[in-house]
């Protein structure tokens, strides 16, 4: 029996290649995100754990299995469907997630179109798949699996590979002479009865997650599933685990797996991608340990944590074993507020453990949410504040999205917080999809605009300074270009604030400065330049240089520019090869100075 294992394409794109695409398998928070002109692939990428792994499973259990990741290919629906048409699968299984379900069922329309007799199960993180309702209302779905997929799909598989009904097997809800029959929900899997995750279909050198300036290709890997903390919010333990249940592997299994990848490919980083990965400090101090044992320890790598987990002696062990980076999720400065949503971060024992992590050269990327249910105007305000005293390397805010399926979503809806019900606006990075007792939705848009500014304005400012960046800038500057007269140009390809504050300390060394930017940064930088010294480009966002190389080139032609200065939003460059070359075709080679977030000079 052929089994299709798919990522199938999310993504809405118009004539002139701008638009958005989706991520969804493999994200706790399918999301959508700005494609300006071919940008398909790049950015985070997370890797499809709980498909790449249903489908080693499955290939263990006989069948002729593909595993297509057509995200993280950026290929095209009629891509996708020309290869249904050469693999003719007899079952396609579609990992589908709450705001991209509408766009998945169409897929599973246009799959029955193209061969009647397939069989399509969904399955993934949207909590209508066990509902009996939801296979009524879609023909075009055969079987929904709900849960935690990988084991029953393939109790499925090997039921229908049988001719067997599957009344037996957990998780699932399929069609019977008219009606509906739902299973239970079975027991979560032993870990140690999985595979690991198939990867030889998949694109591995697109699956990348920075983490305060990871290079690239990026191995992926989970040495746990779960949390037994309780916060309303997080989704795949309250949909896909439904328990609050810690598994861990076996470290030597976990290591044994990142050795064997690492020799098949030439990864230069490595993301361990669990819920919380530092709950069992034992576990923890074995992986470090086995890390440095197998000569691991050279290739930076990442971890999520709880920071009031950490303490110094796991973080330097971590850091002994390589440890590059990591995130912290704080989400607000109010303890009531982190007690309220399940948080219950110790705030005190936070804000040390995050100064210690960056004292020992560990670099910290936290994460914020505006929105929790008791916030307050001055809460936000002191979120942000405390956000941007934090020596953190970079930040995420969000809005909160009640996700259906969660506590969070059952809170908000008995409040009737809910703004809409249509789910492809629950993705949290465009709009929010809810209110609260105190802020409607576009004031809570508002405050992560607002929140990201502030951040970075704070954090720019304090960097350079603290670095003494102006004098080193200046003499790097002019022992390049001692001619005041020289016209530089900068990129905007890095956060904002830092192309801003440069182009203001270039302009008070008088030089000519002019800007290279995308049309959607004009309005931030008008203010400061001429619109002759504004150089705007509108087919890619991501400064791609095959698409940018002519235009690059005529800059050149008609500016003879003397040289470039390039800005970084990471440590290290990692990332920027692509802006470099754009910046040395539009300089004749010259790039005179690249500066990080954190005030280093590192061109």
């Amino acid at each position: 029996m052929r089994v299709l294992f798919s990522n199938a394409p999310w993504n809405e794109i118009n004539e002139k290649g701008h638009g958005w695409r989706g991520i969804k398998a493999g994200s706790r928070w399918p999301h959508t995100m700005p494609c300006y002109g071919q940008d398909m692939i790049g950015g985070y990428m997370p890797f499809p754990f709980f498909l790449a792994t249903a489908g080693a499973l499955a290939k263990r259990n006989g069948f002729d299995v593909r595993v297509r990741d057509s995200i993280a290919m950026g290929e095209s629906y009629d891509e996708f469907y020309n290869f249904v048409k050469e693999f003719m699968p007899d079952v396609v299984i579609v990992e589908t997630s709450t705001p991209s379900l509408y766009n998945d069922l169409k897929i599973a329309k246009h799959l029955k179109e193209i061969n009647g007799l397939l069989k399509i199960i969904f399955t993934g993180m949207h909590f209508e798949l066990e509902n009996e309702e939801f296979l009524y209302a879609n023909n075009e779905v055969d079987f929904t699996i709900y849960g935690e997929y990988e084991q029953p799909v393939n109790d499925l598989l090997i039921s229908l590979n049988s001719g067997n009904e599957p009344a037996g097997n957990f998780n699932v809800l399929y069609r019977k002479d008219g009606t509906i029959i739902k299973n239970q929900c079975g027991p979560l899997v032993d870990l140690k009865n999985l595979p690991w995750p198939e990867r030889d279909d998949l694109p591995y050198e697109n699956y990348y997650d920075g983490v305060c300036g990871l290079k690239r290709p990026q191995l992926q890997m989970t040495s746990t599933r779960g949390c037994p903390f309780k916060c309303i919010f997080c989704v795949w333990p309250q949909i896909i685990y439904k328990s609050n249940k810690y598994r861990m592997r076996d470290p030597k299994d976990v290591v044994e797996e990142i050795a064997v990848n690492v020799k098949k490919h030439n990864y230069e980083s490595i993301y361990i991608d669990d819920d919380t990965f530092n709950v069992n400090r034992k576990n923890v101090f074995e992986i470090a340990r086995l890390m440095k044992e197998q000569g691991l320890d050279k290739i930076p790598w990442a971890i999520m944590a709880r920071a009031d987990l950490m303490d110094e002696g796991l973080l330097n062990a971590l850091k002994d074993a390589g440890l590059y980076s990591l995130k912290y999720g704080v989400e607000s400065s109010n303890q009531a507020v982190l007690d309220e949503i399940g948080k219950s971060l110790d705030l005190n024992r936070v804000k040390h453990i995050i100064q210690y992590t960056k004292d020992i050269g560990i670099k910290v990327h936290l994460t914020f949410t505006f929105g929790l249910p008791s916030d307050t105007i001055e809460g936000i305000e002191q979120t942000i504040e405390l956000a941007s005293s934090l020596p953190a390397d970079t930040v995420q805010f969000s809005i909160a999205t009640p996700f259906p399926g969660t506590k969070m979503f059952d809170i908000y809806d008995e409040k009737g917080w809910i703004n809409s019900k249509d789910w492809r606006l629950y993705d949290g990075s465009k709009s929010a999809v809810a209110r609260t007792e105190r802020f409607t939705a576009s004031q809570l848009e508002g405050y992560v605009n607002q929140a990201y500014t502030r951040w970075a304005d704070a954090s720019i400012r304090r960097r350079l300074n603290e670095s003494g960046f102006h004098e080193k800038f200046k003499a790097k500057i002019e022992a390049a270009l001692p001619n005041k007269s020289a016209k530089i140009l900068v990129l905007q390809c890095a956060n904002y604030g830092l192309t801003q504050e440069l182009i203001r300390q270039l302009k008070e060394m008088s030089y000519d400065v002019h800007l290279m930017l995308h049309e959607r940064f004009v309005e931030r930088f008008c203010h400061l330049l001429k619109e002759d010294r504004l150089h705007v480009f509108n087919n890619t966002g991501d400064f791609k240089y095959e698409l940018l190389k002519d235009f690059a080139s005529t800059l050149w032609q008609n500016h003879a520019f003397d040289a470039a200065v390039v800005p970084y939003s990471n440590a290290n460059g990692c990332g920027y090869e692509e802006v470099e070359q754009v910046a040395r075709k539009a300089c004749d080679g010259n790039i005179a100075a690249g500066v990080t977030l954190d005030g280093s000079i590192i061109k």
